[in-house]
């Protein structure tokens, strides 16, 4: 039976809701409530917003669980809304951080089994801890992790974050990079241009450097996917190529466009010709379903929106739905949940 799997959907876990609801201090963060009763947490010294949709974000698994079927999606891979990737310098602080809310996730997601998995959060300013946690993680059944474009300023050509990502490609597990904390935001500030212009700015970045970092020449068996089409990363691969080839600074052994499709990209772009030229540069087997529910930047109806792209095949946005999220997570050919790693 084919099974659609929604590889890109956030969840935050009640216990920071309970949290910031009681106004607590943990981790070394502090909740509470700013102008209007809003309620914010502060790290770093800058109050921010817990979130937008409180109401959406209190859902129970089952009440999640039914809205999906609403929407004909089967198995949704959550990870942790993206306000919350925070990458903590003291140690003891970021090891709980994430200890504690994958395992708040990991109790949401055994509510309903065969209607979640999850992506673990990891303290990545630590590597040693982020390679353990991520082990552990995975022993409690998360099906991989994501990770933010940057770890405090480091992107993923950094040597600190060279262990991470060996220990993915030995233990076979995916990692989703997600836009958070933008870089551009203090020239972004207005018409939502953070959100906009910002998010895929950053997964382009990421892209950018993974591809000319040679990270793929030092790991060919990573399993790595990216949210929201992979920002302009493909949009721009004929500019990689050529800037390859023309600029002797960017040393890569093969093309650019050629570690892209090595690589697996969700299919929120938002607009069917651009959903096209992603499958015809990619390949029609590296575009998975991701729908960033519950935000409202998101897909509301991923599965009627896929079925009314008239320029894909019938096997190509069932491949996009069911079994090209299988494949990149390494579920069972059915896309059943329980994954199965090499």
């Amino acid at each position: 039976m084919t099974r659609v799997v929604d590889v890109h959907a956030h969840v935050l876990p009640g216990l920071l809701v309970e949290m910031a609801a009681g106004e607590e201090a943990r981790w070394g963060i502090d909740f509470g409530r700013g102008e209007g009763g809003r309620v914010e947490y502060r790290v770093g010294g800058k109050w921010r917003p817990l979130l937008q949709q409180n109401d959406v974000y209190r859902e129970t698994p089952t009440e999640r669980a039914d809205r999906m079927s609403q929407i004909g999606v089967d198995v949704q891979v959550l990870s942790l809304s993206p306000s919350f990737f925070l990458y903590l310098e003291d140690r003891d602080d970021a090891v709980a951080y994430c200890s504690d809310l994958n395992d708040a996730i990991a109790g949401f997601v055994a509510e309903q089994r065969d209607r979640f998995l999850a992506f673990a959060m990891l303290p990545l300013a630590h590597p040693d801890a982020a390679v353990a946690e991520l082990e552990r993680a995975l022993g409690l059944g998360f099906v991989g992790a994501v990770v933010a474009t940057h770890v405090n300023g480091k992107d993923w050509d950094h040597p600190d974050l060279t262990g991470l990502l060996e220990a993915a490609e030995a233990l076979g597990a995916p990692i989703f990079v997600h836009p958070a904390a933008v870089r551009s935001s203090e020239i972004l500030g207005r018409h939502h241009l953070g959100n906009l212009v910002g998010n895929p700015l950053e997964t382009t970045i990421a892209i950018a450097s993974i591809v000319f970092g040679g990270v793929l020449d030092r790991f060919p068996g990573l399993r790595l996917g990216f949210a929201h089409g992979g920002g302009y990363g493909v949009f721009g691969s004929g500019r990689f190529d050529h800037g390859a080839r023309v600029r002797p600074e960017l040393d890569v052994v093969n093309p650019p466009s050629e570690y892209l499709r090595r690589m697996w990209f969700d299919c929120l772009t938002h607009d069917e010709r651009s959903l096209r030229f992603l499958v015809e540069r990619i390949g029609p087997d590296r575009i998975v379903l991701g729908t960033d529910d519950p935000a409202d930047m998101g897909l509301d109806q991923p599965v009627a929106w896929l079925e009314a792209c008239s320029s894909l095949s019938p096997e190509q946005r069932t491949s996009i739905l069911s079994a090209n999220p299988a494949g990149w997570l390494g579920l069972d050919p059915d896309g059943s949940v329980g994954p199965t790693r090499r």
